[in-house]
């Protein structure tokens, strides 16, 4: 197995944990609470745009067109696509403008883009590349499992296009480049540098799943 595809062996049990989450459980199962939805939803619109932040800065970093080019094209991809999916799902819960505009993002969310701009701004391309993976893979094996799984209540689901999104071959194809860049970028790095590489990648994992606890909890802050 190739360095890029172990790093969901080394972050596993958080990753399991993240897809038995009850939020993306009941979003599979289409009994989520809209209000957690809504929660998540506004909250993942501001991740989204640091999120693209960290592809922008990656593009800094890079020195070939191929890589500029794929680099371009899934910053694009998060504009138009999965914000296309936040657009449809705003208009269904009737979210204005101003509601968009005024939303502050909580400390959970604040703390993952922070750490994310703040390996982008440290790291270099391979380390920029780890601590935004978990993201997209993640996404995309939840978003096939959840249609397997739920496959026979899909067309009831009120999160179906969120679910067939992630699940879709677009998506899954708007990533795959990433592993074989990932191996190629740390071919000549030594056995500590590839930990620190693992050790941002499980960490982006977990801030993953402290993003699905957040929101199905509303928490903006610490609990007392």
């Amino acid at each position: 197995m190739s360095f890029s595809r172990s790093l969901k062996e080394k972050a596993i049990k958080v990753w399991e944990d993240g897809y038995n989450h009850p939020f993306v459980q009941e979003l599979g199962a289409g009994t989520l609470d809209k209000e957690k939805f809504k929660f998540y939803l506004l909250q993942d619109y501001l991740y989204l745009l640091e999120y693209a932040k960290v592809f922008a800065m990656a593009m800094v970093k890079a020195d070939d067109e191929k890589m500029l080019s794929n680099l371009s094209s899934i910053t694009k991809s998060i504009f138009v696509d999965e914000m296309e999916v936040h657009r449809i799902y705003m208009k269904e819960f009737g979210i204005t403008e101003d509601e968009v505009a005024n939303v502050k993002a909580s400390l959970f969310n604040r703390t993952y883009t922070a750490n994310m701009l703040a390996t982008a701004q440290k790291g270099d391309l391979a380390e920029t590349l780890a601590t935004v993976f978990p993201c997209a893979w993640t996404y995309c094996d939840y978003g096939k499992r959840l249609k397997e799984q739920y496959k026979n209540n899909l067309e009831d689901n009120f999160y179906k296009s969120w679910i067939e999104t992630y699940a879709g071959y677009e998506f899954e194809e708007s990533f795959e480049w990433f592993y074989d860049a990932i191996d190629e970028l740390v071919k000549n790095k030594t056995d500590k540098e590839k930990r620190k590489i693992e050790e941002i990648f499980i960490s982006s994992v977990e801030f993953e799943y402290m993003f699905w606890e957040m929101a199905y909890n509303k928490e903006m802050s610490y609990k007392k």
